[in-house]
């Protein structure tokens, strides 16, 4: 058994790296250039393998018993039927992100988390510790995996981390900040209990550290009522948003009109980055003036086009109904034509329907795969109003009905409130095909 998880101890073993995404790729580097003839395969139970490198494609099964070690990736559960044998065969399983606490124990990490906001709160934290001059590593969830940075000179690293890291993830934060609760990732998690509990290891990351939660968040509130080390943030006395500005007791600090982010929940996570940089001995008066030239994160309530009158809203990273009801309030009061669905699991929509019975739902446009379950739940509490709700094949197709659909004045909103899955790699890329197709309308390809 590796006491500590660094490169060295983990190359004299026989090692099994499980999936060859993103992290698996990176993992796969980091051990072939600090020890070229480390013992290595790469197992997956579907698509793509490395071809430099002994690797199995194929269900998990005892196979893996073959290996000393196993590296998870995030996307492999930890109590995938396999792993659960292999560990109770003696194996050990170990989380890349490990490997890389392991070997730079000697910077402070901030660890961000929450079903969501959590990537525009690290990027939001890292922006300002930039603005004061500090040489800051954004890494993590948000797409850059902590092993390529092995060799960072930076001060400071702001770590955006994911249910499925925060699950077995060992090392030490410095500060944890937790942006809201709600049921998200629950086909992979098997539970609500289980999600939950892989939020909360972050504060053993903390080992009796702050664990800065939104105290506007009735759920967060009570999942970490027994931390000794959580502050209550976004509540006096710590910086909160009140209505739409930012306030540190009776001082204005901001106000949306001043910001380039749009949304209340927004302004929440601005509230908990300006804290947090405050709890690690930042002065609130050089970090109030980055907050204006913060830039809002693709895909995620993003402007990406207007015509004829109509405003286009990327929200491709809304993957729950939680998170469209987010992006619903946030666009205020402008008649909104809804594009959503996506990747077929249970969800619960009863909150967005009551927004829009409050609202002006200019139309509603669904997407395959549970785009006529979220048409059907609409039209049974909506049946009365006259809401006119299409169904598109892809979301070139949406786009075109939503066009069809809106008037000047009004918002087409793609907020899908479902994952991308199977019809796009990821929401990035359902993202940049919506505004693709949108900016299409602005500047059509004529006919030569």
């Amino acid at each position: 058994m590796i006491s500590s998880p660094t490169l060295e101890a983990i190359a004299r073993c026989r090692v099994g790296v499980l999936g060859y995404g993103r992290e698996g790729r990176s993992v796969v580097r980091a051990l072939q250039e600090r020890s070229p003839d480390a013992d290595l395969t790469v197992l997956v139970e579907s698509g793509e393998l490395p071809q430099d490198l002994p690797a199995h494609s194929g269900a998990f099964d005892e196979r893996l018993q073959a290996f000393d070690v196993l590296l998870r990736s995030p996307g492999v559960p930890v109590d995938h039927p396999a792993l659960v044998d292999y560990r109770a065969q003696g194996g050990q399983v170990i989380n890349p992100g490990s490997i890389w606490f392991a070997e730079r124990a000697d910077l402070p990490v901030i660890g961000v988390t929450g079903s969501k906001g959590k990537s525009t709160t690290a990027s939001l934290v890292a922006h300002l510790l930039q603005s004061l001059g500090r040489e800051v590593l954004l890494a993590g969830n948000i797409g850059v995996p902590l092993l390529d940075h092995l060799d960072t000179v930076a001060e400071w690293v702001v770590l955006e981390m994911s249910s499925y890291q925060l699950a077995d993830i060992e090392g030490r934060l410095a500060l944890g900040i937790m942006t809201r609760l709600f049921p998200e990732h629950l086909d992979w998690h098997g539970s609500m209990a289980h999600y939950v509990s892989c939020k909360l290891r972050m504060a053993r990351l903390l080992q009796g550290g702050p664990l800065l939660v939104n105290g506007n968040d009735p759920l967060l509130m009570e999942a970490t009522d027994a931390i000794a080390g959580r502050v209550t943030g976004n509540r006096a006395p710590c910086v909160e948003r009140r209505d739409n500005a930012l306030f540190l007791g009776e001082k204005q600090l901001a106000e949306t009109a001043d910001l380039r982010l749009i949304g209340r929940h927004n302004l929440d996570n601005m509230a908990l980055a300006v804290q947090g940089c405050i709890l690690m001995g930042f002065p609130l008066d050089e970090l109030v003036p980055a907050l204006a030239s913060f830039q809002p994160l693709p895909h995620r309530l993003e402007p990406v086009a207007e015509t004829g009158g109509v405003r286009w809203i990327n929200d491709s990273i809304a993957t729950s109904p939680y998170a469209t009801l987010a992006a619903l309030e946030a666009v205020g009061s402008s008649p909104v034509t809804l594009i959503a669905g996506g990747m077929a699991r249970p969800a619960d929509w009863a909150e967005v329907i009551e927004w829009c019975r409050q609202h002006e739902l200019q139309a509603l446009v669904t997407l395959p795969d549970n785009g006529v379950d979220i048409a059907s739940a609409f039209d049974a509490a909506l049946g009365s109003r006259d809401v006119p709700v299409r169904a598109a094949a892809d979301i070139e197709s949406a786009v075109q009905l939503a066009q069809e659909l809106g008037r000047p004045g009004s918002i087409v909103l793609l907020s899908p409130g479902a994952p991308s899955f199977p019809h796009f790699r990821d929401f990035e890329e359902r993202g940049r095909r919506f505004a693709a197709a949108a900016r299409l309308l602005e500047f059509p390809i004529r006919d030569s």
